[in-house]
C-alpha cells in the first residue's frame, strides 16, 4: 500500500507555523519508527518517503515566505471573513484523520525491530534568515550548564536518518540550518546542534581534525586587566567560553568547542567558531579521531 504523505500532510500543516508543523512532521515519524509491525524495509521505504514529502513541503513554505508583503495582503484580500475560520477548522480535521489513517496503515503490517531514530527537518531558510541575530554569550566564568535538555527538540542530540556520499566516520556541518553531523554508515548520522560565528559563516568546504583539547584555555585580547583576569580564571572548567572539549581543524581559527552558553546553540554568536553544548562536543570528542574529515555545506 502507497502512502500520499505530501497530500496528506500538505493538508495537516498547512496554516500551522513552523513548531506546529514540526510537531505534526514528528508525530508522523513516531508512528512509523515506533511501530512493531512494520518489517524494517517497510518501515524504511515509509521513512523515505515521509522525508521526501516533509522536504518538498517545506521548500514550498519557504517561497511562500518570501513573497513580499504587498503580495501576502493582496492573497489575504481576496478571502471572505469566514475563510481563515473554515481554514483552521478544516486543518485540525485533517491533522487528526491523518494520524488515524497512518495508525491504521501501520498496524496491518508485519512486525520488526526499527533501530534509527529519525526527528523532523530543520526550518526552511527563510524562517532561518529572520533569526539570524548575534546571540549574546555568558560573561566568562559563568556557567549556564552543560546539557541541551532546554533546547528546542531538534537541537538536541539525537540519530536520524541522513543520506549522503560522505563516508562514515566525517563530521557535516550544516552552516544554514546549525547541525553538526557524524556520519555512520546506513544512511544514519548523530546529529547535534551548534552555534556558529560570523566569520565561520564562509570560507572553504574541507578540513581535517589535526589536535583534540580538553579544557582549553581561551585567552583575552582585551586591554582591560579585570577583564583578562577573568577570562584567565575561567579556563579549564564549566565556566570557560571555550567548553570542556575542542577539534582543531587545519585552518588558523577554525575549531569545533563547547560553550558555556547553552541557550546559543542555533543561532549566530559572537566569540568562537562552531559550538556545541558540553555534553555534546564531549561525545562527539570521544568519538572522532586525528585526521577525521570535516565537511562544511551551506
Amino acid at each position: 500500500m502507497t502512502v500520499d504523505y505530501y497530500a496528506l500532510l500538505t493538508k495537516a500543516v498547512a496554516g500551522k507555523d513552523t513548531l506546529g508543523r514540526d510537531k505534526i512532521y514528528k508525530d508522523a515519524y513516531d508512528l512509523i519508527t515506533r511501530s512493531s509491525h512494520l518489517t524494517r524495509e517497510a518501515a524504511a521505504s515509509n521513512v523515505a518517503a515521509l522525508e521526501a514529502a516533509i522536504r518538498r513541503i517545506e521548500d514550498e513554505v519557504a517561497i511562500e515566505e518570501g513573497r513580499d508583503a504587498a503580495q501576502i495582503n493582496e492573497v489575504l484580500s481576496e478571502g471572505a471573513n469566514w475563510k481563515p475560520w473554515a481554514f483552521g477548522a478544516g486543518a485540525l480535521a485533517l491533522a487528526i484523520a491523518l494520524a488515524a489513517f497512518m495508525y491504521g496503515y501501520v498496524a496491518t503490517k508485519g512486525p520488526a525491530n526499527i533501530a534509527t531514530t529519525v526527528t523532523a527537518p530543520p526550518p526552511p531558510k527563510a524562517a532561518r534568515a529572520r533569526e539570524d541575530v548575534v546571540m549574546a554569550d555568558l560573561k566568562p566564568g559563568e556557567d549556564g550548564g552543560s546539557t541541551g535538555d532546554g533546547l528546542p527538540y531538534a537541537l538536541q542530540r539525537q540519530v536520524v536518518f541522513y543520506r549522503t556520499t560522505v563516508v562514515p566516520g566525517s563530521i557535516v556541518i550544516d552552516r544554514e540550518n546549525r547541525f553538526l553531523y557524524l556520519i555512520d554508515s546506513n544512511n544514519s548520522a548523530r546529529r547535534y546542534g551548534i552555534g556558529i560565528a560570523q566569520e565561520c559563516l564562509k570560507g572553504g568546504s574541507f578540513f581535517r581534525v589535526t589536535n583534540k583539547l580538553e579544557w582549553p584555555d581561551w585567552r583575552s585580547s582585551a586591554q582591560n586587566a579585570r577583564d583578562a583576569d577573568a577570562l584567565a580564571a575561567s579556563a579549564g572548567r564549566p565556566g570557560s567560553p571555550l567548553g570542556a572539549r575542542a577539534l582543531l581543524l587545519d585552518k588558523p581559527g577554525l575549531l569545533i568547542h563547547g560553550t558555556n552558553s547553552p541557550k546559543t546553540i542555533g543561532h549566530l554568536v559572537a566569540s568562537g567558531c562552531i559550538r556545541l553544548v558540553n555534553d555534546d562536543v564531549e561525545d562527539l570528542y570521544r568519538r572522532v579521531s586525528l585526521e577525521t574529515r570535516v565537511v562544511f555545506v551551506s
